[in-house]
């Protein structure tokens, strides 16, 4: 990824995408912070 600091913040630019299949463990909570559990949250689809 790329950033660039414009006064005093950091923003972020681009970057790159790994494309693959993320394996959960039975029960994980979910990647996106939600605090669900994954196959009740973002792994439903």
């Amino acid at each position: 990824s790329r950033f660039l600091q414009k006064n005093g913040h950091w923003l972020y630019v681009d970057g790159d995408v790994e494309q693959g299949s993320v394996q959960q463990e039975r029960n994980a909570l979910c990647l996106c912070g939600s605090g669900k559990k994954f196959k009740k949250c973002c792994g439903n689809s």
